[in-house]
Order: structure tokens, then C-alpha cells, then sequence
């Protein structure tokens, strides 16, 4: 598995980059968690969207956007609304037919509030970082005759990074496409899969441990793909269960957390993926630098 880690190594910073020009070049839908602005999710027909939008825009003075969905719902964002416009937008759809229902859900944060949730997001996901770098070390503090432990920190970092740009990619282009947006919510997500995930590398490292201290006289190369190939096993299982258990959550959950659970889908693919194949090739390469 590990006999060509070069290869491994051009595939994942390849993705690293790619990942990025896609974030960069088309720009994630930000949700109002972060940017501030009033969400409504109510009943009409998902065709009407544009109508929504022209309408509310041109006859009400409002700048929104609509976007349909599959559940026969329409999602309007706006700037922050108070009571007597959200009822004055209200009054115009039910007016107009374009409101086939009820208000299914509306939801309203200020700019500032918005800021700090960024801010706070931000702070919650560098720390996180830090704080696993500072408990490898410490773990595999007993491996410095044979790799230096906070390399380990740094293998196990960079596939983080990985696999939170590739998530995060994958959620622009389904902004672009589907509107959707980037919140909260999906910073959960994130906070989720690097716990995953670098569960997932630990066990592949510690394997790693008992295999140069049970033949200390094989190099780096053979004794990481001696380890890989013991834990590939246990790693796809225990990912295919989880896959399983998000699938069903995917088809009988609600629409309100939906892309929540298609964040960890793909977080839970690329997080096996990258501790097995991102990770460790980086970590070899780190030892051959002393």
C-alpha cells in the first residue's frame, strides 16, 4: 500500500490545491450565521422561485434572493427584517398565490452577531488544530528514536487540512448549484470529521508504534505498510457503519439537517481516505528529513 508514497503524496496536494482554487474561484454561499440577514423557508411551488425573488425585490423594495427545494419549499434570504416588513413580505406572497401554504421557519441575525459567530467558528477550528498538534506529541512522545513526535502532529494536521478543504469545496460547488449555504451548522460538521478522522490516523500511528518496536530493524517504508494493511480492515468497517447509519439519517431525517449529514458523508469517505493515504505518505517523508 505504502510502496510508492510519492504518488500519494502529488494525489493529496493536488486535491489540497484544486480544493482551493475551487473555494477561491467560485466563493461559498455564506449563511446568515455568519454574514447576518433574515432566512424564511415557506410552501409554493419551487418554479416560483424567480417570482419570489423579482417580486419581492421590485414591488416591496428588498433585496432577496429565493431559492427552491425539492420538499416543494422556497428559501428566501434577505438583509435583517423586523416584524412589520417579515409581515408586509408575508401579506405580498399570500397575496400574489405565491405562498401555497404556511411559513415553515424564519429566523433573523444582525451583522454584528454574525461577525462574532464567524470569529468564534474560526477560533474554535484553530484551536481544535492546535490542541490535537500538542496531544500526538505527547501520546508518541516514546517514539523520538525513531521519528521525531511532533511530525506525527504534523501528518495528522495536514490531513485534517485536507480533508476540510476538500469538504468545504464540495459544499461550493453546491452553493453554486444548489444554493447552499455555509453556517453554523456546517462548522459542526467539520469540528465532527476532524474528530473522525484523526481517530482514525491515531490508530493507524500507534499500529505504527508496535510495528518498529516489534522489528526495529526494517525501515520506515516497511514498517508503515506493514501498519496500513493491518488496520485497512478495521478502518473500512468501522466506516462503511457509519456510512450506513448516515445514509438512513440522510433519507428519513429532515430537510433541516440534510446538509449537515451530507458534510459528515463526505467528511467520514475522506476522512478514512486521508488517514490511510495522506497522512502517513507525508509522515514518511518527514522522517527521511532529520
Amino acid at each position: 500500500m505504502m510502496k510508492n508514497p510519492k504518488i500519494w503524496m502529488w494525489i493529496s496536494a493536488l486535491t489540497i490545491i484544486a480544493s482551493i482554487l475551487v473555494i477561491v474561484i467560485i466563493k461559498p454561499v455564506w449563511g446568515i450565521d455568519f454574514v447576518g440577514g433574515s432566512l424564511m423557508e415557506i410552501e409554493g411551488n419551487a418554479d416560483d422561485a424567480r417570482k419570489v425573488q423579482d417580486g419581492i425585490s421590485q414591488t416591496l423594495n428588498i433585496e432577496a434572493t429565493a431559492q427552491g427545494t425539492r420538499d416543494n419549499t422556497i428559501i428566501i434570504r434577505t438583509p435583517a427584517l423586523d416584524d412589520d416588513t417579515h409581515k408586509s413580505v408575508i401579506d405580498y406572497l399570500t397575496k400574489e398565490s405565491l405562498m401555497k401554504g404556511e411559513e415553515r421557519s424564519f429566523e433573523s441575525i444582525g451583522p454584528t452577531i454574525g461577525q462574532e459567530l464567524q470569529r468564534k467558528s474560526t477560533y474554535a477550528i484553530v484551536i481544535v488544530l492546535i490542541v490535537m498538534i500538542i496531544y500526538l506529541a505527547y501520546t508518541f512522545r516514546n517514539m523520538g528514536g525513531f521519528i521525531a513526535p511532533w511530525k506525527l502532529g504534523v501528518a495528522a494536521i495536514y490531513a485534517l487540512v485536507h480533508d476540510l478543504l476538500l469538504v468545504t469545496a464540495c459544499f461550493v460547488v453546491f452553493g453554486k448549484i444548489w444554493g447552499t449555504s455555509i453556517d453554523t451548522l456546517f462548522v459542526t460538521a467539520q469540528l465532527a470529521i476532524f474528530g473522525y478522522s484523526v481517530n482514525d490516523t491515531i490508530v493507524i500511528f500507534d499500529r505504527l508504534r508496535w510495528e518498529h518496536l516489534a522489528s526495529k530493524s526494517k525501515g520506515m517504508i516497511e514498517v508503515l505498510d506493514r501498519a496500513l494493511k493491518v488496520t485497512l480492515g478495521r478502518s473500512l468497517n468501522i466506516s462503511f457503519c457509519i456510512l450506513l447509519t448516515l445514509i438512513a439519517v440522510l433519507i428519513f431525517g429532515g430537510s433541516s439537517i440534510r446538509w449537515f449529514i451530507v458534510a459528515l458523508t463526505i467528511g467520514t469517505v475522506t476522512g478514512v481516505y486521508s488517514s490511510l493515504f495522506v497522512a502517513p505518505p507525508l509522515l514518511y517523508y518527514l522522517a527521511k528529513r532529520r
